[in-house]
């Protein structure tokens, strides 16, 4: 029996956006903020110095492609656009602030089923992440990768690979440019 190497994905938010800040749903556009370029800068100097990650994959949205310009300048790697690793799409949310839409419906588009009206459900970016973590773990581009993503679709992925159902589903809140690292262990081959 031969087994494959392990696959190591660091996970990482996308920096601080202006939008984040005045606690909005956020447009595709939006860059990062003074403030998250200072923390993209800090989170491409601590991976230099914590992985040996093979290649950067990034969500296409400006936010995430920024903190992975920071990141791939910083590890001499390039990035490759990953649309899979976008953030859940709210719909008729998108630039709002999150107390013009009221917490009665965002606690209603908390249940992982509900779908906001032009966008998407929890579940939604569930089956997405899946299938690109699973694309992942049968032909990874590397065995150590950077996947820079914006909070709810990695807390989505984390969940997945915890091996959690879409309906026990709860977001996880994390910092800007936080990581998290997960370590996959390969599955035998006869």
């Amino acid at each position: 029996m031969t087994t494959t190497p392990t696959l190591t994905l660091h996970f990482v938010r996308h920096g601080e956006t202006p939008g984040n800040a005045e606690r909005r749903f956020q447009t595709p556009d939006v860059p990062l903020s003074e403030a998250g370029r200072a923390q993209a800068l800090a989170v491409a100097a601590t991976l230099l110095e914590t992985t040996r990650a093979g290649a950067i994959l990034a969500s296409d949205y400006s936010r995430a492609m920024e903190t992975a310009a920071a990141i791939g300048e910083r590890l001499g790697l390039p990035i490759v656009e990953e649309p899979a690793l976008r953030e859940r799409n709210f719909g008729i949310a998108r630039g709002r602030l999150y107390a013009d839409v009221g917490e009665e419906t965002m606690a209603r588009w908390r249940n992982p089923h509900e779908r906001i009206e032009q966008g998407e459900s929890w579940a939604d970016v569930y089956d997405r992440v899946k299938n690109f973590l699973d694309g992942l773990r049968t032909s990874p581009p590397a065995r150590e990768l950077i996947l820079v993503t914006h909070g709810g679709a990695m807390s989505v992925a984390l969940h997945c690979l915890a091996g959690k159902p879409i309906d026990d589903f709860v977001l996880t809140p994390l910092d800007n440019c936080a990581v998290r690292t997960v370590i996959l262990e390969p599955a035998p081959k006869s």
